[in-house]
């Protein structure tokens, strides 16, 4: 058991171009699925400003757990202190996995079916999912960097052939309404963000080729902030008030929607791509939850099987649908999630400036 455990310790080593890639992807996925309609709910015509503050702080941590993953290896150490971390993250990884994963299993049920049968998409996720991460963070993020070519392909096929119609005076007046709830925009959607907290578990070693090497993680945070924030602004001024009531925004923001009126816009590419980058994530999600188990428990395989019978059954017999998942999102879990999305990465600097003065 131990030789298989120092076997994964190993396999969760990265390049930073693998890392930038990881970044960019996580950055997107969830943000332009329902997030816009319930950030519009709460921040109305200023959402895009919110959420441009909001991706500007992300964009910062993540070259902050850049910092840390350079340094330490987080599976490696084994100081008692850690055991401190690997518990906050568990519960911090399980709570992300919990409002996500139900995002996913809704979108799979109304995207590609007429009466979707949760229980069979579950099955199918259950089997998946947890089959990738037990490969590793190493595979994980090739399968990442693998699919990131096609899912840029699709993207910009998008945005080089867009057929909405919109109105940016929907923009305006900015900050020119009495909002008392703007200020909880900030706050209540802390479980989409914080991206970047699973990444802590890799180790990123430098790329051969240093321009990469330099500006691959710079160039996918900073993409990702400005596209984000685009998709924002696009989507208000498509939709206007509306805003609030249009669920799976990148969907209904996407091209090719080729179905009449009567059964509603469908766009083959966005379903596609969503799905592919969502898969990704809520995997990411799932290796973390795994790997805290797993440095608490020590064994890797009842990490993979407990977490995927804990996931699948808050699923079947609580968040049993996305309402559910939003509620409890926005609930008191939100401030828990919000402390450990910095809380955890400062600490994490501190620990390893302390590792690099062998003072732990």
């Amino acid at each position: 058991m131990e030789k298989s455990l120092n076997n994964y310790v190993h396999d969760n080593v990265i390049y930073s171009n693998q890392f930038a890639i990881i970044a960019f992807i996580v950055m997107v996925v969830f943000k332009i699925a329902n997030l816009p309609s319930y950030m519009y709910q709460t921040a109305g015509r200023d959402a895009w400003i919110v959420i441009g503050i909001l991706m500007a702080i992300e964009a910062a941590m993540f070259f902050v757990v850049l910092y840390i993953t350079k340094r330490v290896n987080l599976l490696a150490d084994n100081n008692k202190w850690l055991y401190i971390f690997h518990a906050f993250m568990y519960v911090y990884a399980m709570i992300r996995l919990t409002v996500l994963y139900s995002g996913l299993i809704t979108y799979t049920s109304s995207s590609l079916f007429d009466q979707g049968r949760i229980d069979f998409i579950l099955l199918a996720f259950a089997l998946v999912i947890p089959y990738i991460a037990s490969k590793g963070g190493n595979s994980v993020a090739r399968l990442f960097e693998m699919l990131f070519y096609f899912v840029m392909a699709i993207l910009l096929v998008m945005v080089l052939t867009p057929s909405f119609k919109a109105d940016f005076s929907e923009l305006t007046p900015i900050f020119g309404e009495n909002n008392p709830k703007l200020v909880n925009s900030f706050i209540d959607y802390s479980v989409w963000f914080g991206d970047y907290v699973p990444l802590l578990y890799f180790t990123v070693k430098n790329n051969k080729n240093k321009i990469i090497d330099k500006a691959s993680v710079p160039v996918a945070v900073i993409s990702a902030t400005i596209g984000i924030v685009v998709f924002y602004i696009a989507f208000i001024a498509v939709y206007g008030e509306a805003g609030g009531l249009v669920s799976f925004a990148f969907n209904r923001m996407s091209v090719f929607n080729t179905l009449s009126e009567l059964l509603g816009a469908t766009n083959f590419l966005s379903i596609l791509v969503w799905m592919i980058m969502s898969i990704l994530q809520i995997t990411m999600i799932f290796l973390t939850a795994c790997n805290a188990l797993m440095c608490i428990i020590k064994n890797r395989i009842l990490a993979i099987v407990v977490n995927t019978l804990v996931i699948s059954a808050l699923q079947w017999f609580f968040i049993k649908n996305l309402e559910t998942a939003h509620n409890f999102a926005i609930g008191y879990v939100k401030y828990f999630v919000i402390v450990c999305a910095f809380a955890i990465p400062i600490a994490m600097v501190i620990y390893a400036k302390l590792c690099a003065k062998g003072k732990i």
